[in-house]
């Protein structure tokens, strides 16, 4: 690091010590210190905000590292008539329940990346930050979608073994939420001649037919789906129309993708490019435990970089799982044109 930036970071260092009440000199050092309510709340909604899908679902705090769901569905109605009182029925949760795993976030900040922002002075620490926060957003998606298990040393390239996603609790608590093969064993076939589905239309429809039937018409249903479905489906109705290329740009993807089986289509950065999921986002949660968060910043001179800690027990939950319907990403094979699925 050049002197600037050297001077700014160990400025940002102090300065948040001093905002999360922590020890200055052992934050200087680049020991790690914890954070607590309310500035948890404030950090975790910081990192929300950074992505538009993660400020549409549940990031909340809880106070045990296990436990019942906090918005966990009930499957009865509470209205009705008694012709000696008052009607009343007693509300029982789903059961499902959230247990929250140590995950860690390490963040290498090369010195020349540095170096660039210390050129931005007063602007530097909201640089860091927004570095940082990205990096922690774009994997908690990612977890969400791909997570199936609890490493203890991870190394999956999708973070798949760093915890249990929604996609694997749901998996775990209603496994027919999770549809796995449609006429062929092991598979579900889109688009083409012969195909269980021949456009996403026809997916979404099915996928909301599996919901609970109290879910089925609800008005905050969503379509995520994955990049790699959303760019068939185009390819097929350019071919399909026979357009040409300026007819092409004209007739904007994002228009075109806009909504399947009557709702609304979101394509969410890391999700995996074949996945397809009925839901409401308001239905998926990351729980953090309070107390559990953990911060560190250090000058690591062997990497040559800045090193950023961000530490805390977490969990992915699905509040109702008979109001999601996904299929098995991995199963999904594509017409390849020519008689073959991959």
């Amino acid at each position: 690091m050049n002197k600037t930036a050297q001077e700014l970071f160990y400025r940002l260092i102090g300065d948040a010590a001093e905002y999360y009440g922590a020890n200055p000199a052992l934050a200087l050092a680049g020991k790690q210190f914890s954070i607590e309510a309310p500035k948890e709340s404030i950090l975790l909604g910081s990192i929300q905000q950074r992505s538009n899908f993660l400020e549409k679902i549940n990031c909340v705090l809880v106070k045990d590292i296990k436990g019942q769901l906090i918005y966990g569905a009930t499957e009865k109605g509470v209205t009705g008539r008694k012709a000696d009182g008052r009607y009343t029925t007693t509300l029982d949760a789903s059961g499902y329940v959230y247990e929250c795993q140590p995950t860690d976030s390490g963040v290498l900040i090369p010195w020349a990346k540095l170096d660039q922002w210390g050129h931005l002075k007063d602007q530097f620490a909201s640089a860091y930050a927004e570095f940082v926060q990205n990096q922690i957003a774009l994997d908690m998606i990612k977890i969400g979608f791909y997570g199936k298990s609890i490493g203890t040393d991870t190394s999956d390239p999708n973070l798949a073994d760093v915890n249990k996603g929604w996609i694997q609790f749901v998996r775990e608590n209603k496994a027919t939420q999770i549809l796995t093969q449609v006429k062929t064993s092991g598979e579900i076939r889109l688009f083409g001649e012969g195909a269980d589905y021949v456009n996403l239309d026809e997916l979404a429809y099915d996928l909301k037919q599996g919901l609970d039937a109290r879910h089925r018409d609800a008005g905050d249903l969503v379509f995520l789906v994955g990049a790699d479905l959303v760019a068939k489906e185009a390819s097929t109705v350019y071919k399909g129309n026979g357009l040409i290329a300026t007819e092409k740009a004209a007739l904007n993807t994002h228009d075109l993708m806009k909504s399947f089986g009557g709702m609304p289509a979101m394509i969410v950065p890391n999700m995996p490019p074949r996945a397809a999921i009925v839901t409401s986002l308001s239905n998926l949660s990351i729980y953090t435990q309070e107390g559990s968060i953990r911060r560190g910043m250090k000058d690591d001179d062997d990497k040559k970089a800045v090193r950023d800690s961000y530490y805390r027990n977490e969990a992915y939950a699905v509040e109702d799982c008979g109001k999601f319907m996904a299929v098995d990403f991995e199963k999904v094979k594509l017409s390849d044109g020519k008689g073959a699925w991959k």
